[in-house]
């Protein structure tokens, strides 16, 4: 159950990106190619935040934070590949 909502966080995350920065449903252009690196470095954040959680006693959390990581480190990378 636990990895079930992580990895439905990280598709919707996933989504959300795509739908804001290469879709064209809400911008008229695609991100520029700088975004690929900053949203690494917030799923890096995200990530660190999840191990954080855990080692903190808040086990309840890190779904969330390790599926936003997932989701959005795997968009840095499409971005930086396929656009």
């Amino acid at each position: 159950m636990v990895w079930e909502r992580a990895a439905l966080t990280a598709g919707l995350a996933g989504l959300v990106f795509w739908l804001a920065f290469d879709s064209g449903m809400l911008t008229a252009e695609g991100a520029p190619p700088g975004t690929s690196v900053a949203l690494g470095l917030l799923g890096v954040v995200f990530g660190l935040g999840a191990f954080v959680m855990q080692k903190g006693g808040q086990p309840e959390r890190v779904p969330m934070l390790a599926g936003l990581s997932a989701g959005t480190i795997g968009y840095a990378l499409v971005h930086a590949v396929a656009f």
